[in-house]
């Protein structure tokens, strides 16, 4: 029973982190960044005050495909959570689609996925899944 609360805690603040940020758009050293909302999955992990995100790309260069990622880190400050800092905390690339989980556990965004089609998935479903 509580697993199932925080599994709902958690899909009903992704709803709204997800509501809030199609894109998220932030400037850092004085250059604005974009994160594309052409992603195939998202891990997320989830802190009371922080949540660690991790963006798959698939890139198809002539009949190659490989991955990209971009791991993203959102802190909520101030009195009672309500500034917002976002920012990216590292990009690269991947050759095989089962190396994404490993970037996404490394970047502590390990709680659960969702992909392109909207679905939300646990990761053991996910890990289930991509067998």
């Amino acid at each position: 029973m509580k697993k199932k609360i925080c599994f709902l805690i958690f899909i009903i603040l992704f709803i709204i982190f997800e509501i809030s940020m199609i894109t998220i758009s932030y400037k850092n050293n004085n250059v604005e960044k974009i994160i594309p909302n052409n992603y195939i999955i998202v891990f997320k992990g989830e802190t009371s005050l922080k949540v660690n995100t991790t963006y798959i790309y698939k890139v198809k260069k002539k009949k190659k495909t490989t991955y990209k990622y971009i791991n993203t880190t959102t802190s909520y400050t101030g009195n009672d959570s309500t500034e917002i800092t976002e920012k990216i905390t590292k990009k690269g690339s991947f050759k095989k689609l089962k190396d994404a989980i490993k970037i996404a556990k490394k970047n502590k965004a390990y709680n659960y996925v969702k992909y392109e089609d909207g679905n939300i998935y646990t990761i053991a479903e996910y890990k289930e899944k991509t067998k």
